[in-house]
């Protein structure tokens, strides 16, 4: 998932501008209700997702708002959890598809397909439908276009479909105009199958022209490389990120930003590229205006994040103790917090993952006083006691895994004692009475431009921010093994394809950057691979993308 900011820096930066004098000029008397009356003169009545007069009416909305709290908790894309007036509530799909019904509008449209594709909907085909009606309303929308890649990638992965819309971006001039002979090695990775040929061929152009990779949109930059990715071209996929990250420092640098979801896209590219000195200088001078408390929140918890890439989970546990003490003062207590403190802090914690196990780790697992594993959804085979070990007292799940298989998912925490089972945190708003045994992680590691976490790397985040005394990591491979997962663990997600979880981490996360995050922790001491984990994050990135396009079953989706 990408958010394009193709020709926006002049734009962020104007925002920023207009939204610190707003909030500044809203201190003299009688301001405030001045711009809170420009604000209501912009505002479009009936508006779902945002004209240009929209957004110019939440720009001077938000430059109004103090300090937020109250007893419930909503989601924050930057800050996780955080406290407020009133709880956030479930999409209501059928009005929203009502209104698209009603008006034909791209921003109608858009706001049903964003609705659809939430995890406690996730109808990815209505998803991909709504985006591809709103992109024939206004071609000119490229929420529409990120939704034609993001939901159809996730559901019928029909690549022609896609990319007559993402195809659109290709620029009129330049050296990769859409006139050139570079597209005519592009364009054939969209058929439906392509051969090895094709695959060549195209991977050979973009080597060719990658000076000039990183001037076309984003948008379409993406699309290309996860479509290569899918046909098993993992290493060039990655070259194309990082030239997507290399494009957004250029977008995003030395300009007021108007808000920390743009420093949080700034701070993930220079994380991608492994720019520690831009990441930390641009961190500590972080140029968002930080007298709103909402940004202010905002920011140390990015710094906190920055601090943990660079090796020190210090300020995690801080930041995560502080926020703690916050719910708690407006009364918005975060559900599990106690029991997962009582059950980690100072503890040995031994991490299972879903990868294939044939080495009798079981023993070394068992000895830890906490055992984490993911998405379990049955009772542990005891004839695989040997590999796996024999119980399991936290297990994490993917929101969408919790929501569809809630049923099955409570009777396994039952039957096998499981001290805590843990979610993502915007998953909160689907459950209005959550179960004692369920907790919602306050929030997720942001040093991302674009995607979100993956489970393994979500688990070691969250762990981390209650101070084991150590982290064991098993059985993970990263998809570097020649069994994708464990039997029986998602058989769904075995292969690419249409409506198959195993699309998930090309088009909502990066493999590439994922790794090198993972290598990070344990170069730093705070987690300690065994076995297969130890041995596939003892390589480099390039023998890691081969092991992937030689071993990984995922590359067996070459033939899309």
């Amino acid at each position: 998932m990408a958010v394009s900011l193709y020709g926006l820096r002049y734009k962020i930066a104007a925002a920023a501008v207009v939204k610190a004098a707003a909030r500044r000029g809203a201190r003299l008397p009688g301001a405030r209700s001045a711009v809170t009356a420009a604000a209501q003169r912009l505002q479009p009545e009936g508006e779902a997702t945002g004209s240009y007069r929209g957004l110019a009416a939440g720009l001077l909305q938000e430059a109004l708002r103090g300090e937020a709290g109250g007893e419930a908790l909503n989601y924050d894309a930057v800050a996780g959890l955080v406290p407020a007036p009133e709880p956030e509530r479930p999409p209501q799909v059928e009005t929203l598809r009502a209104a698209a019904e009603r008006t034909g509008a791209a921003a109608d449209l858009i706001a049903l397909g964003a609705a659809c594709r939430k995890s406690s909907i996730a109808d990815f085909e209505a998803s991909a439908d709504a985006y591809e009606q709103a992109f024939a309303a206004n071609p000119k929308d490229l929420r529409a276009v990120e939704g034609v890649l993001v939901s159809g990638a996730r559901s019928h992965f029909d690549w022609p479909r896609i990319w007559a819309v993402a195809g659109t971006l290709k620029p009129a001039r330049g050296p990769l105009a859409a006139s050139t002979s570079f597209w005519d090695a592009v364009d054939p990775l969209f058929v439906q199958t392509p051969d090895a040929a094709v695959l060549a061929r195209a991977q050979e152009a973009l080597s060719r022209h990658e000076e000039h990779i990183g001037s076309l949109h984003q948008l379409l930059i993406e699309t290309i490389a996860e479509r290569i990715q899918f046909l098993g071209g993992f290493s060039t996929g990655a070259r194309l990120r990082g030239l997507m990250a290399q494009n957004r420092v250029q977008e995003l640098r030395r300009i007021p930003l108007e808000s920390a979801l743009w420093l949080k896209h700034l701070l993930g590219a220079y994380a991608w590229l492994e720019d520690e000195q831009a990441l930390r200088r641009t961190a500590s001078r972080a140029p968002v205006d930080t007298s709103d408390p909402v940004v202010a929140r905002q920011v140390e918890k990015l710094r906190a994040d920055v601090a943990l890439f660079g090796g020190d989970p210090a300020p995690l546990r801080d930041h995560a103790a502080q926020r703690a003490e916050e719910a708690a003062a407006w009364g918005a207590a975060l559900p599990g917090e106690q029991r997962m403190a009582e059950l980690v802090a100072g503890r040995r914690v031994a991490v299972v993952g879903p990868a294939a196990a044939d080495q009798e780790l079981g023993e070394l697992i068992d000895s830890y006083d906490v055992v984490v594993r993911t998405n379990l959804r049955r009772p542990l085979d005891p004839g695989r006691g040997p590999q796996i070990g024999t119980r399991t007292d936290i297990s994490y799940y993917a929101a969408l895994d919790l929501i569809r298989d809630y049923d099955q998912v409570a009777q396994t925490v039952e039957a096998e004692q499981v001290q805590l089972a843990v979610t993502r945190p915007h998953c909160l708003p689907a459950f209005e009475d959550p179960p004692s045994w369920l907790r919602f992680a306050p929030f997720e590691f942001g040093l991302y431009f674009r995607g979100a976490p993956l489970g393994i790397q979500r688990i070691l985040y969250d762990l981390l921010q209650h101070g084991p005394a150590e982290i064991g990591l098993f059985h993970a491979d990263f998809y570097a093994g020649e069994k994708a997962l464990a039997p029986g663990y998602r058989d769904d997600a075995l292969q690419f394809g249409p409506h198959s979880q195993a699309n998930d981490p090309i088009v909502m996360h990066d493999l590439s950057f994922e790794f090198r995050f993972t290598q990070r922790l344990v170069r730093a001491g705070l987690v300690t691979p065994h076995g297969t984990a130890a041995e596939v994050l003892g390589l480099s990135a390039e023998q890691y993308f081969q092991r992937l396009e030689d071993r990984s079953p995922l590359a067996g989706g070459r033939n899309g």
